[in-house]
């Protein structure tokens, strides 16, 4: 009979609201601690993305350049290239550079919002010289 008290006693222990709060701390611990390593694995998960975005990019760049590096062997690409970027010519070659016009700007005679502020009586009378 007395084991049966003790385990009663034991149970009751185990359910009273100073042991319920003693054990809210290390579950409380456990779940920030949870929470902490989900949001590095979320920051690390957009890292890998934006990592992956710039690899693909860089190899892109990596295929153009090489593709360049391979075009520049000829001395003749080179002298294209060379003509194409600085706007070089052989010499006795002439340069043609074509200058755009600016647009030309016209101004209005009167001014639309002094007009439109003005009253109908006092146009009748501008427009009489009254």
């Amino acid at each position: 009979m007395l084991e049966f008290y003790e385990k009663r006693r034991l149970k009751r222990w185990l359910r009273s609201k100073p042991f319920l709060l003693f054990m809210l701390l290390p579950i409380g611990f456990m779940a920030y601690a949870a929470h902490n390593a989900y949001e590095v694995e979320r920051s690390a998960h957009e890292r890998r993305i934006a990592l992956t975005a710039d690899l693909s990019r860089l190899e892109v760049r990596t295929a153009t350049l090489e593709r360049d590096i391979a075009r520049l062997e000829d001395p003749r690409d080179i002298e294209a290239a060379l003509r194409q970027r600085y706007q070089v010519g052989r010499e006795g070659e002439e340069v043609i550079i074509l200058v755009e016009e600016e647009p030309l700007v016209v101004e209005p005679l009167f001014d639309v919002e002094e007009e439109r502020a003005m009253g109908i009586w006092e146009w009748i009378q501008s427009a009489l010289g009254l």
